[in-house]
């Protein structure tokens, strides 16, 4: 008779497990597809070019013999020219322009392939924690793995995909060790846990965290002694390496003593009144739900099958009577229209999982909150978006169970469309319009149609103009000189791209090259991205003239936060303005 049930409980599940391999694939393709579809954007820039020197000079350097890539006032960099971000992301980047070749694919593919393996790690998880729950399975995983946003990460050569796939390897590992009990897990998840770390140090210490908290809530009481004193080697191995690794490179113990100094200190301390750590909880709460990344709808309903389901536990410690047990055996056969026997507390504990690293990523982050009307980025709360997207994979199920037609229209809704945050949703940088959408439809339409953006504008029009080694300078930062650099620094050098209270050392610097503080030369060209401020003009008119006003959009807007991404190109609205000096 078992074995029958066993049987039939195979047959049930695998056209789930048929439908669910269709959805990977179709991600797979989605992950792969057209990666050179548009240029590199400043953050891949910098990647890209910090990893082609990898792979050229055998080192993490800012220098590649030409030119000098440093974050802002060379703050990136430590006085060995190294820079001073984790290192996995430019070692994987170095592989990619290894196999590929140095170009958008080499730089995005290796990233993807890793998001792809992410997706499996995810599936491994659901049936770890669900596995008598086909159907659920295959809504969470395809909320998961047909997300634009999701995807977006995938396939951008930065530390996106790396955060996800340790988030979910660290957690299914975990998981295992927790039920198996073999060393061989634990030191698989200890592994991965400095693999976090060496990708990204705010995120992957607040996967250490959020793994620590998770186990404290669900586990404390059956942990031994012995498995503690386990957990903290494990913890003090990768503290010890992450130690040695800040010190070798300058963070800790030298000129940057600070991450925080490091990255944000040109912003000025912070002078609200709401302490920081407050601030930063609810700006991750506020922006969580404004991008669709928790649908506030949802998360109510769910707030409240979870608070029936704890009421009716704690409830049920208290004696019942011989009638109530007959009437609770009477109403069994209502649960499967009712759904009291969805898995609420299972789906609970993976969205707690995200939302520990979610605030713990917000707490640790380095970037000043206060600038920009209140805003962290996204991306540090990356791998919980997987976590998170499981509520609305269990409404699904809710609804389906109540009615297929109301299933279907529920799927389609909250996974082609941003409607879960409306009307809510966060504004777009560029336009300052809703994030309000088809996006899937539109990512699919973008990745399908390639387009220039105004780096490869600039790009080929300096490559058809301009002799080799001419002198170029872009005012500011994050305004193209980091992606420029990439992409024809071997034709042109790029000038005052440091100020003199840089910390970088002077001596060094002038041994690099004569023209890479401000002030140091003229440049034979100037780049503006965006209108030209008359004070500007009126400043080097004498000296310069137009040559060019390039039709196309200043800035790059394939960043993939929503908030930042644009699904096609925009109006040129004050194009770029190239400048070359008279005589």
């Amino acid at each position: 008779m078992k074995s029958i049930k066993v049987l039939s409980e195979r047959i049930y599940a695998k056209p789930y497990s048929v439908l669910s391999f269709g959805v990977f694939a179709i991600a797979a393709y989605l992950c792969l597809v057209n990666l050179d579809y548009v240029g590199l954007w400043h953050d891949e820039a910098v990647v890209s070019f910090v990893g082609k020197n990898l792979l050229e000079q055998g080192d993490i350097v800012g220098w590649d013999g030409r030119n000098l890539m440093g974050g802002p006032n060379g703050k990136s960099l430590n006085e060995d020219l190294r820079d001073v971000a984790p290192p996995l992301q430019y070692v994987l980047t170095a592989v990619g322009f290894a196999i590929f070749g140095v170009n958008e694919i080499g730089a995005r593919i290796l990233h993807a392939l890793v998001g792809f393996l992410a997706l499996g790690f995810f599936y491994l998880i659901l049936r770890q924690h669900l596995p008598n729950h086909p159907r659920l399975q295959f809504f969470l995983f395809l909320f998961v793995a047909w997300s634009a946003q999701l995807l977006l990460y995938f396939r951008q050569s930065r530390y996106y995909a790396v955060t996800i796939l340790c988030m979910m390897a660290g957690f299914y590992f975990y998981e295992r060790y927790c039920r198996t009990k073999k060393p061989v897990c634990l030191g698989v998840v200890t592994l991965i846990s400095a693999l976090a770390f060496f990708n990204h140090y705010a995120c992957g210490t607040a996967m250490m965290l959020s793994l620590a908290g998770y186990h404290l809530l669900f586990r404390w009481r059956e942990t031994t002694v012995r498995e503690w004193v386990a957990f903290g080697s494990c913890g003090l191995i990768i503290g010890a390496l992450g130690l040695v690794y800040l010190v070798f490179i300058g963070l800790i113990g030298g000129d940057r003593d600070s991450s925080v100094a490091f990255l944000t200190g040109d912003y000025g301390e912070y002078q609200g009144t709401l302490p920081l750590f407050l601030l930063r909880i609810w700006i991750c709460v506020r922006d969580l739900f404004t991008a669709d990344w928790i649908s506030w709808p949802v998360f109510l309903w769910f707030a409240g099958m979870l608070f029936l389901v704890l009421r009716k536990r704690l409830s049920g410690t208290a004696k019942h009577s011989r009638q109530v047990r007959r009437a609770r055996h009477r109403q069994s056969a209502l649960k499967e229209a009712s759904g009291e026997d969805l898995p609420v507390i299972a789906v609970g504990k993976i969205v707690f999982l995200g939302a520990l690293f979610a605030l713990f990523s917000a707490l640790l982050s380095v970037q000043s909150v206060w600038l920009r009307g209140m805003t962290l980025d996204l991306r540090y709360y990356v791998a919980a978006l997987p976590l998170l997207l499981a509520m609305k994979g269990l409404f699904a199920e809710w609804t389906w169970r109540k009615s297929k037609i109301v299933g279907v229209a529920v799927v389609a809704v909250l996974l082609f469309t941003s409607a879960g945050a409306a009307p809510f949703n966060i504004p777009t940088v560029y336009t300052g319009e809703r994030t309000l959408g088809f996006h899937l439809f539109q990512f699919i339409r973008e990745i399908h149609r390639p387009y220039r953006d105004s780096i490869q504008v600039v790009a080929d029009y300096f490559l058809q103009h301009t002799e080799q080694d001419d002198l170029i300078y872009v005012p500011g930062y994050y305004v193209g000189r980091e992606e420029l650099t990439f992409y024809i620094g071997h034709r042109i050098k790029f000038c005052n791209v440091l100020d003199r209270d840089s910390l970088l050392p002077s001596d060094r610097v002038d041994s690099l090259r004569a023209s890479l503080y401000i002030g140091q030369c003229d440049p034979d060209w100037i780049v503006v991205f965006g209108p030209v401020q008359q004070e500007y003009w009126d400043r080097i008119k004498a000296h310069y003239d137009v040559t060019a006003v390039l039709d196309v959009y200043h800035h790059t807007t394939q960043r993939a936060e929503l908030s930042r991404h644009e699904f096609e190109p925009l109006p040129a609205q004050g194009g770029v303005h190239i400048f070359r000096r008279k005589g």
